[in-house]
Formats: structure tokens, sequence, C-alpha cells
């Protein structure tokens, strides 16, 4: 199952359970109105149920799906290639005309100047991952390209003026 078909499921999983929430809510809630003192007790028992059992599926949620995300993988092993990439205002230098197909790669990212982000986008101009780049610090991209052609470079980091034509391009052969 693809990312887009893992999110639709959780979300429709999720959209269902708040419903079946409001319904139970709605059911208790009918009939005639009770003394707080009454109902006090209950009411907190109810509350502290519902805290630790939502903690717990929230747990269980973020180990489970925490792991999916929507960027490829690359571990760095003995056939990694690895470019390094300096951003400065209104340019990425360094960047690689081509690119190994199938390859794990690591751009390592650094800036002279200020704050830049440095994105990939596909040929469907899709995110394929995403990272800062900032001075006096060097950031890693890891990622292995599955599908050839031309991908694009954005700054996603206001810079300046110019920010907005801050782009670079390689071919993924």
């Amino acid at each position: 199952m693809e990312i887009q078909g893992k999110i639709l499921l959780t979300y429709g999983a999720l959209v269902v359970l708040t419903l079946a929430v409001f319904v139970i809510v709605a059911a208790s809630s009918r009939g005639a109105p009770r003394p707080y003192a009454e109902v006090q007790p209950r009411g907190y028992g109810v509350r502290r149920v519902w805290f630790w059992s939502l903690l717990a599926v929230l747990v269980v949620a973020f180990g489970v799906w925490g792991r999916l995300t929507p960027y490829s993988k690359a571990e760095a092993g003995p056939d990694t290639v690895s470019f390094p990439i300096v951003a400065r205002q209104y340019a990425f230098e360094n960047m690689p005309e081509v690119v190994p197909y199938g390859v794990p790669v690591v751009f390592n990212l650094t800036s002279i100047d200020v704050n830049h982000g440095f994105a990939i986008y596909d040929t469907q101009d899709r995110i394929v991952g995403q990272v800062q780049a900032m001075p006096g610090y060097a950031n890693d991209l890891h990622v292995t390209f599955t599908e050839r052609g031309k991908y694009i470079v954005r700054c996603l980091e206001f810079c300046g003026i110019n920010h907005a034509f801050m782009q670079g391009s390689f071919e993924v052969k």
C-alpha cells in the first residue's frame, strides 16, 4: 500500500473513532437531568478512563506510524554518493548535473550567509525531501531516487529579496 493509501486509511479510522465517541456521548446524555453530586464521581471516573485510553492510543499511534514518512530513506554505505552543497544568497553552489538512479545519495548542506531551505521536487512537482542549510552547520539529506528525470531544488526559507528565484536542478539517470 502506498503512503497516500496509508494516510487515507488512518484518517478514515480517526473519523470513525471520533463519530463513535460523539454517538456514545449523545446516547449517554439522554434522559432527565440528575443532581451534580450524583453524577460527579462517575464523570471523573469516565474522564480518567478516557484520558489514559487516549494517551495509550496516541503512544501506540506515534510508535507505529511515526516511522512512515513520505520521504525515501537511504542509508550511508560504501556505495553512497555524497554531494557537498553550499547555499548562498541566491544560489546553490556545487550542484551536481547528474545524480545516480537507485543509489543512496547524501546531500551535505551548509550555508555561508543566512538560513536557506533545500527542497527537492520530483518530475510531478512533489516534494521528495527537505533540509535546512544554516551557517556553521552541516545537515545531511539522505535520498534514494526511484524515478528518472529532472528534479528541481528550491529554497524554502526566505533569504532575501531574490529568494523566489533561488533554485537549481539536476538530472537523475
